[in-house]
């Protein structure tokens, strides 16, 4: 019988759980030692009675670990049970006490160790060199996600299928919901909620279900020992169950529960909300729009290890520019979702993940019917404008089982040719190169100039060239990828300087990698290498190079409504050409592009007459 490595990691892993559980005393329960980044779990017992213990018991304790105090709060996990979590972050002897107000909790306190951790454990994720993200040891850590929304709220069986499939899979992040996703292909009521159900679909918001949490937990770790980071969506408006529409008091209870249960994890992320804006009565019947800066200030206090924080759009973008904002996140299904990323990482400064520009499928909605070419060109768009973007998958299944939502089973095209982007990216010094539009024609290109280049030639204009210009004084290694058929092939070495040549397919990546010692290879041009490769002697001669011009940067029917609404000059045409444009929301993040295909079905106006001017109107610099 074959027997998968998930299996006995999980066995070997409950095993170890179970005998470093030491009795302290009759109420409480700790390890003696603990890994790094690893967990201490503080457990305690009362037997006092209280009519509700989630409001009425409070229990925290206070680490000590070589002279740094953490406070941590804790939680109640059902029963007579209450635990504190702790995830120390430096190796050395530590010390808890306790502090609640139930005398049985009060007043413990206990040593243990912290000894070095595990070679996979690599800490927590942070933000690193502004626009990348790093373990806490230093090793980089490359973004490649996938969305599940719905799988914690599918069957255990099912469950057991997904996780065999991404410890197969090169995703490196999980966005999912703890809250059941009521959406089309998503009627499936899960077994267990977050709250205690008191009749049909109806729920006491004062109380938590510690079983539902407690099977949450199971699958975190899970998670971690596949190297996938866990992206915990709070919030999503496409509820029918009242969730979605708690008052202020439930939801910060229901983040500072969360929080305590879960912030100990280290692959543990967290997204405010999915698709924020639709928490708005214009734009989500029944719903209103919440206080996200006061819960995002709710959700900062009470995680002492500030793991990352964001949140989801589906129109307009939130200010990620506030202080509790770790990283930009942003859903663009506009088809051209690296358009934006420049501008993104120059107004916030932080590193930006496309969560949502798409899925691979064939559910028949436009945003889960991409092919998977478009999926995989797509994700490189953003890649090659120094953001990094999440996958999904809707091909349709028996039973619903579609993978953005409920997992199971991947059958697409793009999740080996992702592995391949990933491939490519950590082979070279992905933290270290940026977008740079100033030294490229004909395509785009991240550089680390002098040492690294990267040009990717998504397609080509009949009798217009490809140019770059690479560092003088230096000769290259040059190899040609394809992306799709995941081949890299060696053309040879070139030199320095203003380079034109016409690319042998499209799409395709180039790839120049600076020689030590720049005597020891004989050079051609690319144009050559490429003939070389391709043994037509005929097109060995470069095309003439000129001088690379970067234009001004104009208006074009790949903006936004959205977009086009916030500058007064282009939002004038806007009212001009579109005058029957509706005025709900969800049209802000349409392009003209999209506007445009819509003109047989909906009469709005003349889109053809907007993108012309649009093309004569200059970017607004802010």
């Amino acid at each position: 019988m074959k027997t998968s490595k998930l299996a006995v990691t999980c066995l070997y892993s409950a095993c170890v759980l179970l005998l470093s559980a030491v009795p302290v005393s009759s109420q409480s329960t700790y390890a003696r030692t603990v890994q790094r980044w690893g967990i201490q779990e503080i457990g305690f017992h009362s037997s006092r009675q209280y009519a509700n213990p989630f409001k009425e018991v409070s229990v925290s304790a206070r680490f000590t670990c070589a002279g740094e105090q953490v406070d941590v709060a804790g939680f109640y996990d059902g029963g007579s049970a209450w635990k504190v979590r702790f995830m120390p972050q430096q190796v050395g002897r530590c010390r808890f006490e306790t502090t609640s107000n139930d005398s049985e909790m009060n007043g413990q306190s206990g040593i243990f160790e912290v000894t070095a951790q595990a070679k996979s454990n690599h800490g927590p994720v942070h933000v690193a060199k502004t626009y990348h993200f790093s373990y806490s040891d230093g090793t980089p850590y490359f973004l490649i996600g996938t969305t599940l929304y719905n799988w914690l709220n599918r069957d255990e069986t099912l469950q057991r299928q997904t996780l065999e499939t991404l410890s197969e899979s090169p995703f490196t992040k999980v966005r999912f919901g703890l809250f059941p996703k009521w959406y089309i292909f998503n009627r499936e009521e899960p077994a267990i909620y977050p709250y205690v159900q008191t009749g049909p679909q109806t729920f006491d918001l004062d109380r938590f279900d510690p079983a539902f949490f407690q099977a949450v937990e199971r699958r975190i770790p899970e998670l971690e020992r596949m190297g996938i980071e866990a992206d915990i969506i709070l919030f999503h408006p496409y509820d029918h169950l009242g969730f979605a529409a708690m008052d202020a008091d439930h939801d910060d209870a229901y983040i500072r529960y969360v929080v305590a249960r879960l912030a100990a994890f280290h692959n543990v992320w967290w997204t405010m909300a999915n698709e924020y804006d639709l928490f708005d009565p214009e734009m989500t019947s029944g719903l209103k729009v919440k206080d996200w800066d006061r819960m995002f200030k709710t959700l900062a206090a009470g995680d002492p290890y500030h793991h990352l924080r964001g949140i989801h759009n589906m129109a307009g973008w939130y200010d990620h520019s506030k202080p509790w904002i770790t990283h930009d996140i942003i859903q663009d299904g506009t088809g051209h979702p690296g358009r934006r990323l420049l501008g993104a990482r120059a107004k916030y400064g932080k590193p930006t993940v496309v969560d949502e520009y798409g899925y691979e499928g064939n559910n028949g909605q436009g945003w889960g019917n991409l092919s998977g070419a478009e999926e995989v060109s797509r994700h490189w768009d953003i890649t090659m404008e120094g953001g990094y973007g999440s996958h999904g998958e809707t091909y349709v299944h028996p039973n619903g089982v579609l993978w953005w939502a409920a997992g199971g089973e991947l059958v697409g095209e793009s999740p080996a040719r992702l592995n391949f982007l990933k491939k490519i990216m950590t082979e070279g010094p992905f933290q270290d190169v940026v977008p740079d539009p100033g030294i490229v024609s004909g395509g785009t290109v991240l550089a680390e100039k002098g040492a690294y280049y990267l040009l990717r030639i998504k397609s080509t204009v009949y009798n217009q060239h490809v140019e770059i210009q690479l560092e003088d004084n230096s000769r290259y290694k040059v190899d040609l990828i394809d992306p799709w058929l995941m081949k890299v092939y060696a053309l040879g070495y070139t030199i320095g300087g203003l380079q034109a040549f016409d690319p042998s397919m499209a799409p395709c990546l180039l790839r120049f990698v600076r020689v030590e010692d720049p005597n020891a290879t004989e050079a051609a041009p690319v144009q050559t290498l490429i003939a070389r490769f391709l043994k037509d002697p005929t097109i060995e001669k470069p095309p003439v190079a000129v001088a690379i011009q970067v234009p001004a940067p104009h208006y074009s029917q790949e903006y936004t409504i959205g977009e086009l609404l916030e500058n007064p000059q282009t939002s004038e045409l806007v009212k001009k050409y579109l005058p029957s444009l509706p005025s709900l929301g969800f049209f802000r993040a349409l392009t003209v592009e999209q506007i445009s295909s819509m003109a047989g079905t909906f009469k709005l106006g003349d889109p053809a007459g907007l993108i012309r001017e649009l093309e004569k109107t200059p970017v607004a610099q802010k």
